[in-house]
């Protein structure tokens, strides 16, 4: 003879499980998420700026990579901004320190490190 399982306590360990590592991805992505999105950003706006730096002095482009940091809320100092320029490109690094809650308590440090070089016609 078969029996039958009730309905009732259908909701077990499994889904508590669940349930716990679906509130901590979103925690993290909830700590992380706008950190990354803002390096994402600021990558391509170096990018974009080591392209169209053809006619303009280093400083000048160091201060832009600047405002920009400073618009995405970046911990980005205009130490840690190097500008290299020569009559055929251009190469903008930048190297900071970004760090979020990982855990209640608990920071995570994690060094960004943004090279690019832009060949200039």
């Amino acid at each position: 003879m078969k029996k039958f399982r009730s309905e009732r306590g259908g909701a077990g360990v499994g889904l508590l499980i669940a349930v716990v590592v679906f509130l901590f991805v979103a925690y993290e992505a909830k700590q992380f998420g706008p950190h990354v999105v803002a390096q994402f950003q600021f990558e391509d706006a170096v990018v974009e700026i080591a392209k169209f730096s053809r006619n303009k002095p280093a400083a000048t482009v160091q201060g832009e990579v600047l405002a920009k940091a400073t618009e995405l809320s970046l911990p980005v100092t205009r130490d840690m901004i190097k500008v290299s320029r020569q009559p055929t490109n251009t190469r903008i690094e930048v190297r900071y320190d970004q760090e979020a809650a990982w855990l209640p308590g608990k920071p995570y440090k994690w060094t960004v490190q943004v090279e690019t070089e832009s060949v200039l016609f």
